[in-house]
């Protein structure tokens, strides 16, 4: 309903009967192909009824792949939700067999080859933020390794576990913010997405990316994405187009540092002279 923009005491607007149309249909919620609206016009007291006909198909989504290459097997399992609705989690009847109707997404997602590789994300979505904006909020956090298959640890002679010597990887943690706002400027069609995130880089033995090998790295940057999107269908679109521009930012970490390498000894000097 709060994707509907004919309501009760507006004045009539085809625009608004087609874009609301659209909207339902864009959702993925509902079967595009049995998808129907009805004016019913009343000439005697200048008013229409209007009837919106939908029929609800699956939106969730199940992912399960595998391959072989390099003389390993990968493996991929993940699931969406994509009517999620958290405010419904701890009601048992809501249940069936998930709680589901307030639109929000949910995503869990796994993809591994053994000792080699291993990744995990999960993210959640809430496309109205507060209930009464088209405002969205996703929050994702995730977490990779990458390694030469080494274990970690191993029995040395004397018969007690210790780090394996050899042994090469990355680990990557993560986590980021988003904020998605629908703009009225220059049309509504317009959406700014902005996002911050965190990573936390551990390396042990891996040389191959940074100018170090052992120890550890932060990193924060900031994301923004702006989109214009007015395709009339989801699939087989007759009219519209996609257009989209994004910005990656960071901070200047090279003249931070170079900061920090410079006023470090005039502080040690002034302690010696102290």
């Amino acid at each position: 309903m709060r994707e509907i923009r004919t309501r009760p005491g507006q004045l009539f607007r085809r625009t608004d009967v087609i874009r609301s149309q659209r909207d339902l249909s864009q959702l993925g919620y509902f079967d595009p192909e049995k998808m129907n609206v009805v004016p019913t016009p009343n000439p005697a007291n200048g008013t229409v009824d209007i009837e919106y006909t939908v029929e609800e198909k699956p939106s969730d989504q199940i992912e399960l792949s595998g391959g072989y290459g390099g003389g390993r097997v990968v493996g991929t399992l993940g699931v969406s939700f994509n009517n999620f609705s958290a405010r419904n989690f701890f009601k048992k009847d809501a249940w069936r067999p998930l709680p589901s109707g307030d639109g929000q997404r949910l995503s869990v997602r796994a993809q591994s080859n053994g000792l080699f590789y291993q990744s995990y994300n999960i993210s959640f979505t809430e496309p109205w933020l507060g209930g009464r904006k088209p405002n969205s909020l996703s929050v994702t956090a995730y977490y990779s390794i990458q390694s030469n298959g080494e274990k970690r640890t191993i029995t040395n002679t004397e018969g007690v576990k210790v780090a394996n010597p050899s042994r090469a990887s990355l680990d990557i943690t993560g986590v980021s913010v988003g904020l998605g706002k629908r703009l009225k400027w220059p049309d509504d069609y317009f959406t700014l997405y902005q996002e911050l995130n965190y990573q936390y880089y551990v390396l042990n033995n891996y040389g191959s990316i940074f100018s170090f090998s052992n120890g550890y790295a932060n990193n924060i940057y900031y994301k923004a994405t702006i989109q214009r999107n007015s395709v009339d269908k989801p699939i087989f679109e007759t009219r519209g187009f996609v257009f989209s521009l994004s910005g990656q930012l960071t901070p200047p970490y090279s003249s931070l540092m170079e900061k920090i390498i410079q006023v470090q000894p005039c502080r040690i000097k002034n302690a010696l002279n102290l």
